[in-house]
């Protein structure tokens, strides 16, 4: 056996374990998605994500449970009295505001934060949603499709083709699934009855999301696959036919090759441990 060729392998198997340990523990994006909603007299009232919380921003009023969207799949956004308790610090005005039941609606919708391309990103503006950058995405990469509305558990009827979707304030990076929106234009074409809104619990909102799958990171991952073969076959080269690199010590060669494979494999496993710390 070639020495060359050996360390050649050696080479081509320590990139390839250290491309994959890299990608295998490398996180994914996520973005926030939360539900936005006003009761008719805004008692109840959550207008931004978790994610704004803490982040110095003005007029954050985030009162539900959010969902990190990390990937194509289904997802729940909600608000719930316990969410509102617990967020809230001391008397909460712009929570339950004295009534024990949300009913109506000014405002219903899921923002998903920070997934969209923005033009004239305003970082001040943004920052209420914990988003810093815009997102990857144009509106048209991104498939969405509202799948139930549950108020206190039960199913809330609505006309599926009168939901409208994408970027909808195309001022920010957020995706928008609108319901109901008295400043939209799902005002004079609602597609829920909003008199049939009353609820003391629990508002879940679930969606389906697609499209994601071409994003940076896969992007990245194809172009350091690519690098990755062009590195081990200039590492390998052609087939050397001098006479200097023929050998009789093959059972010297093969076993520093084998060493240096379980070097290359123990880095890799290394860099992978670390990783996932």
């Amino acid at each position: 056996m070639k020495l060359k060729r050996i360390f050649a392998g050696v080479a081509a198997a320590a990139l390839a374990a250290s491309t994959c340990a890299s990608f295998s523990a490398s996180a994914a994006e996520s973005y926030n998605a939360f539900l936005m909603f006003g009761d008719h007299n805004w008692l109840w009232k959550s207008m931004n994500a978790q994610a704004g919380v803490g982040t110095g921003a003005s007029e954050v009023a985030a009162y539900g449970v959010d969902a990190q969207v990390t990937k194509d799949g289904t997802y729940t956004v909600s608000i719930t009295s316990d969410s509102v308790d617990k967020n809230a610090e001391g008397d909460n005005p712009q929570g339950k505001g004295g009534t024990d039941a949300a009913t109506g609606a000014v405002v219903f919708c899921v923002d998903i934060t920070g997934i969209l391309k923005c033009k004239d990103f305003n970082a001040k503006d943004e920052l209420k949603n914990g988003v810093t950058k815009p997102g990857p995405y144009s509106e048209d990469d991104i498939k969405c499709k509202l799948k139930s509305i549950k108020q206190d558990g039960k199913e809330l009827k609505f006309d599926a083709s009168k939901i409208i979707y994408g970027n909808i304030e195309d001022q920010n990076s957020n995706y928008r699934i609108e319901i109901y929106n008295t400043y939209g234009k799902t005002k004079d074409n609602p597609p829920i009855d909003t008199s049939q809104i009353v609820w003391s619990k629990s508002l879940d909102v679930t969606f389906e999301i697609s499209g994601l799958k071409g994003d940076g990171t896969e992007k990245a991952a194809k172009t350091n696959d690519s690098a990755a073969t062009t590195q081990a076959a200039a590492v390998g080269g052609g087939a050397d036919t001098t006479a200097s690199n023929t050998t009789s010590n093959t059972n010297t060669g093969a076993e520093t090759g084998l060493a240096l494979i379980g070097l290359a494999l123990a880095g890799g496993a290394i860099v992978l441990t670390k990783k996932r710390k």
